[in-house]
């Protein structure tokens, strides 16, 4: 279980980066926030990257959710096959 949580926990961090990935607006742009003037024809690279970011990000954290529950649920199964085989070796040896 404890991979598991540790895979669930991972997704949620990436959630919590792609929510936060940042993205250039009009209203940030200007000048006087640090941004030469020539930065402004390159906003849209920018936001770009950041979008291929933000895309890759919720793929990562889907696959990382869906496969936590799978380990979660393999680790139920392998847990309920070991107590049958402990009762079937038991049984045996009386």
């Amino acid at each position: 279980m404890k991979f598991a949580d540790l895979m669930y926990s991972c997704a949620q961090n990436v959630s919590d980066i792609r929510a936060i990935t940042p993205r250039f607006e009009g209203w940030n742009l200007v000048p006087g926030a640090g941004l030469p003037l020539i930065g402004l024809l390159y906003y849209n690279r920018f936001n770009s990257i950041s979008d291929t970011w933000a895309d890759c990000a919720r793929i990562l954290q889907a696959v990382l959710e869906t496969d936590s529950k799978k380990v979660a649920d393999a680790a139920v199964n392998y847990r309920s096959a070991e107590a049958l085989s402990k009762a079937a070796i038991d049984k045996i040896n009386r």
